[in-house]
């Protein structure tokens, strides 16, 4: 499976003062769920979310009905060390936690924890697919200039009540393919389209390749949930948010949206919260 995130990267960070390695993680963590959603058809909500006590102290991903992006970086401000362009995912996480969440429509949730000690996102992953899911995975991730591409291969199971003969043939197989996707050099992967570089990784084998999925931005935010937050808050710490003309201003972090308050709203709306 292949993905190139471009505009709806650009959309994501949208102007946001982050550092080059920042933009990056975050187009990767874009770039790996929107692999995982589109694998396992997943019609729900999927989410990357790292928290740690590196330079970046969250990095959150999420992709809603296997198209619908989003995604958000916080910066550690007591980290006095600068974020090189150079960092890989452990240097810029730290000591961190990592969960891959799938939201399903009927309310539930699943949610595995990716032990994240390795120095690469792709490296994490594959650790979490082949102890938690048993599910011989491998990724690679690449951002250059104004897009991020992702590619992944996963082993599916052999046949059920399979001989010992065709057991060994796929394992063969399966170890074939790895050793001619790991030849995929960064270059390449961000410069070429999916077919020529399947073609040029897989000459001797057959490819189909399925029609593209178009990819969006899109926020989950709306002033319905702005207001339960709020809801939240005591009376007390809201009336220390009011500006100056008495109302309150609530701004999304995804993407950007301002929510204005009146000070009627406030004290009718959200008294005695």
């Amino acid at each position: 499976m292949w993905v190139r995130l471009d505009g709806v990267w650009s959309d994501a960070i949208h102007g946001r003062p982050y550092p080059g390695a920042a933009k990056r993680l975050l187009g990767e963590m874009m770039a790996t769920i929107v692999l995982i959603a589109n694998n396992i058809k997943h019609d729900g909500g999927v989410t990357l979310h790292a928290v740690g006590d590196g330079p970046i102290k969250t990095a959150f991903a999420e992709c809603q009905a296997q198209d619908a992006l989003r995604g958000i970086i916080r910066l550690n401000e007591d980290d006095p060390q600068a974020i090189r362009d150079d960092m890989n995912f452990n240097e810029l996480i730290g000591t961190s936690r990592m969960a891959l969440t799938m939201q399903f429509k009927t309310g539930e949730s699943y949610q595995g924890l990716v032990n994240t000690g390795h120095e690469t996102l792709e490296q994490n992953m594959e650790l979490y697919f082949e102890n938690s899911e048993q599910l011989s995975t491998t990724f690679a991730l690449n951002t250059d200039g104004g897009a991020v591409t992702g590619c992944f291969l996963q082993r599916l199971p052999s046949a059920d009540l399979a001989s010992d003969l065709v057991l060994a043939h796929d394992e063969a197989e399966w170890l074939r393919l790895v050793s001619l996707f790991r030849t995929i050099r960064p270059g390449e992967l961000s410069s070429k389209d999916v077919e020529g570089m399947l073609r040029d990784l897989f000459p001797n084998d057959s490819i189909r390749l399925d029609s593209p999925k178009p990819l969006r931005f899109e926020c989950s935010c709306d002033r319905d949930r702005c207001s339960n937050a709020l809801k939240t808050i005591s009376s007390d710490e809201l009336l220390e948010l009011v500006d100056e003309d008495g109302g309150i201003q609530v701004t999304c972090e995804f993407c950007g949206t301002r929510y204005d308050y009146l000070a009627d709203e406030i004290s009718e709306g959200f008294a005695g919260a």
